[in-house]
């Protein structure tokens, strides 16, 4: 997918990856021109946060009361919803009913219907549960929030929906796969192809 407005100031690429997904850019303003790896703020320990150079593609669906807004706040202030990132991969062994792992996979996954809510699959009667599309809308909107708030919050025509931006998708992706990335891109508030 890509935007060819070429006004922008950043072509940014995002790799939305089966294990970790990242973000790199491009600033045609600075003064060393080059690529550069965005540095993504998560989760990664109840109430800290820190910027790492990939986001794992894990989200972690805590139960009622189970984890507190404010433990899980982010810099942007959201805190509702699954956590996304390394918070959520470390809780994959102690709690895989919980943890939404390679929807990617899934999204590919032609016998299936990848819009209803099916991860993670252990999840059990009554567990909380995501469709591959939700869990990557989810995945690219944290993307997106994430470089709103370092990029954007002092110049709104930096953020990301107004960015030229290519997203990666696999060759081995069918026709309703990479349509569904494009939806999960628009539902994430990323710009049109």
């Amino acid at each position: 997918m890509s935007d060819s407005s070429g006004g922008s100031r950043f072509v940014v690429g995002i790799d939305l990856g089966t294990t970790n997904s990242a973000l790199a850019f491009f600033d045609r303003e600075a003064a060393e021109l080059g690529i550069r790896v965005f540095e993504v703020p998560q989760l990664v320990a109840d109430g800290t946060v820190e910027s790492q150079p990939s986001l794992p593609s894990a989200l972690y669906l805590p139960r009622e009361g189970e984890l507190p807004a404010e433990q899980r706040a982010l810099p942007w202030g959201e805190a509702s919803g699954p956590v996304v990132g390394r918070f959520a991969l470390g809780r994959a062994a102690e709690a895989p009913e919980q943890v939404v792992l390679s929807a990617k996979s899934w999204l590919c996954h032609a016998g299936v219907d990848r819009r209803t809510p099916l991860l993670p699959s252990s999840a059990g009667e009554g567990g909380a549960q995501l469709s591959p599309l939700e869990a990557q809308t989810r995945i690219l909107a944290h993307l997106r929030a994430a470089w709103d708030h370092q990029q954007a919050a002092e110049a709104p025509s930096a953020a990301l929906a107004e960015q030229e931006l290519v997203l990666t998708v696999p060759a081995s992706f069918d026709a309703e796969a990479r349509e569904l990335t494009l939806e999960a891109a628009r539902c994430a508030g990323l710009p049109e192809p």
